[in-house]
């Protein structure tokens, strides 16, 4: 039951994400500040393995998905490659505070859930490693079908100049779907 609730969960985030992967054309016209919020991240990849130490992922989604809560519900995109620039970017970035993280995979046909903290991410290809810290049960040594729930980060700050943090546009079933001003 659970793998089925996480499958239409990364189904629903994933087909959202794919939806807005880039503005509509004439979204330029419909495009909003974008509001600050608390956003989650979802990284999704083919493998996971770890050595206790690292988790590398394997066939990462060239795609990272973001999402809100209350009080309006976002959805956003950055690319993974932007996402790993972003880490140490400045005065809000995950270096200095780093995030939790879920590991949701498939081992041996069962769904298997860990929670870490991530650090220090490396971005070569399609592949992608963390240094972590593990703060829940150790994470299995290989995994499939790679779901990492990214702890919130807030945003967006003011840019240079005071110049908004990112920008949205309404999409075909009215929701805001946002990027960051360091995703472009």
């Amino acid at each position: 039951m659970k793998a089925l609730i996480y499958g239409v969960l990364i189904a629903a985030v994933g087909a959202a994400g794919v939806a807005y992967a880039q503005a509509p054309t004439g979204a330029e016209e419909g495009r909003v500040e974008m509001p600050g919020a608390n956003w989650l991240f979802v990284q999704t990849a083919d493998s996971i393995t770890t050595d206790g130490k690292t988790i590398t992922l394997k066939g990462i989604n060239p795609q990272t998905l973001m999402f809100s809560d209350r009080p309006e519900r976002m959805t956003g995109d950055a690319s993974t490659a932007k996402f790993v620039e972003f880490w140490k970017s400045g005065k809000s970035d995950f270096e200095k505070d780093p995030p939790n993280a879920t590991i949701s995979t498939i081992v041996n046909g069962k769904p298997e859930l860990t929670v870490v903290e991530l650090m220090d991410p490396q971005l070569s290809g399609d592949t992608l490693t963390y240094t972590i810290k593990v703060l829940g049960t150790e994470p299995p040594k290989a995994g499939e079908n790679v779901s990492l729930f990214i702890d919130w980060w807030y945003g967006p700050r003011w840019g240079w100049r005071g110049w908004a943090g990112g920008a949205c546009w309404r999409g075909p079933w009215g929701g805001l779907h946002c990027r960051p001003r360091w995703a472009w």
